[in-house]
Formats: structure tokens, sequence, C-alpha cells
């Protein structure tokens, strides 16, 4: 997992009524994509926070590492499987969001669009039955 640049941009905030928002401002016409927690917010996997963090990665280091991304015509990010697959690669996200992002995935196709890497399906694992159950216990 390459290691993401985290930026912060005051003035977008100030001047964003939302979180998806305040990304297309600060990153609108820069070759950064969002990535782990920042991009499953933009992808409406799990409950925004109210942290001025946005994670990112460069473009051209997405394409040397063969990350999918994609561009919505404002900005670019990882696609929902590629943003899963760091997510559960990485041991510091905040579990909550894992789960919902798995949650999210799970109740709408039974995790179908997903492809977990080898290296990750035992954190799927993990958090696959809490996932299942996040909705019910809510």
């Amino acid at each position: 997992m390459m290691k993401p640049c985290v930026i912060e941009d005051q003035k977008a905030w100030d001047e964003s009524r939302h979180k998806t928002e305040y990304f297309v401002k600060a990153l609108a016409g820069k070759d950064l994509v969002l990535c782990l927690v920042s991009a499953a917010e933009y992808l409406g996997l799990c409950s925004c926070t109210m942290e001025l963090m946005i994670y990112t990665l460069t473009k051209e280091e997405c394409e040397r590492e063969g990350l999918e991304i994609t561009f919505d015509g404002d900005i670019w990010y990882t696609t929902v499987n590629q943003t899963i697959n760091d997510l559960l690669e990485d041991d510091t996200i905040d579990e909550q969001v894992i789960q919902e992002a798995l949650a999210d995935q799970y109740y709408e196709n039974n995790y179908a669009n997903l492809t977990i890497k080898p290296e990750n399906q035992k954190a799927f694992e993990h958090y696959k039955e809490w996932a299942e159950q996040y909705y019910i216990h809510k």
C-alpha cells in the first residue's frame, strides 16, 4: 500500500456546503486521486467525517501501481473495489469506515461487484459478519 498524502484546504472547506463539494473545490484541476477514507466518503460508502483531511495519491502513482481509478468530470478517485481493498489493507483505518463500506456493498448486491485481493481476504472475513449485521443493529 502506498502512503497517501494528506491535504487540507481551509478556504475550500469554508466555502463548501458539504463534504463532496469540499473535495471538488480542493482537488478540481489537480492530478490528485481521492483514496482510502476520502474515496469512501465521496463514493457514499460511509458517513462523512467532519475532518478537513483529504487522503490523496497522485494520478501518476496510481497508474504506475495499477490502481483502479476513475474520473467523474470533476475529480479523480479510486473505484469502489479499489477503495475497499485499500481500506482492508490499511490497519490504521477506523473500523467503522470499513464496516459501513462493506455493509453498503452487502446490502446493495451481496458483494457482487467486489474482487477482494488474496492478501486482503483475512481482513475481509474478519469484517464481513459485522458488515452483514450492521444495519440490523444500528
